[in-house]
């Protein structure tokens, strides 16, 4: 499957290294283009394809990796989404240590208000629950560490969750953006929470 990554800092660069490894065909962009791009991927061996956002958007799947504060910067109002997945990896933060902020969303959940900046797009909220550090650190054999995941979309719910088993994870889909969507939020019961479940013997998930 092709897979365009938005944002090349932690998120997107690990994302990238696990699906280029699983077999994916990645491309990822940045807002200051593929050419400035390529100097920061070259410790990635393999690396992924540096691309223009464009490129990226035309993907099967795309990840939004980009900081909250950046999500109008790239979700345009003329883009064509054409029914694609757009996975939003994103938590509402307005600054970060040592003086963290949350965006007050009065009600709303962050990955409502990505569905709203992209109309046509079938979002689904995933990797956002845990950090990076934690997400992805060595865990005991015959586990498989939980991934949650939101969205109004049953198809696009079983594509980001066999995305999910393809880089090792159990995906457990919970429900919609307005129900499980905002469970998932910073402040949430299931933000921060780590669970295990145990790997099938000779199954993928």
């Amino acid at each position: 499957m092709k897979l365009g990554i938005i944002g090349a800092a932690n998120v997107g660069r690990t994302l990238a290294s696990r699906y280029l490894a699983a077999g994916h065909d990645v491309l990822i962009a940045n807002s200051k283009g593929p050419d400035d791009l390529k100097q920061r991927l070259a410790d990635m061996d393999p690396a992924p394809r540096a691309a223009t956002i464009a490129d990226v958007l035309a993907c099967d799947v795309v990840f939004l990796a980009v900081p909250w504060t950046k999500i109008r910067d790239v979700l345009h109002s003329d883009i064509n989404w054409g029914n694609r997945i757009l996975v939003d990896t994103t938590n509402i933060f307005l600054s970060y240590a040592p003086e963290f902020a949350v965006d007050d969303l009065k009600g709303n959940s962050g990955s409502e208000v990505i569905a709203s900046l992209a109309p046509g797009a079938r979002v689904v909220k995933a990797f956002n629950t845990l950090p990076f550090a934690t997400a992805f650190a060595p865990i005991e054999e015959g586990l498989k560490r939980v991934l949650f995941v939101a969205g109004d979309d049953d198809t696009a719910l079983q594509t980001v969750s066999t995305l999910i088993h393809d880089i090792g994870f159990h995906a457990v889909a919970l429900g919609t953006l307005a129900t499980a969507g905002r469970q998932m939020e910073l402040g949430g019961p299931l933000s921060g929470l780590e669970l295990f479940a145990r790997a099938k013997t000779g199954a993928s998930a």
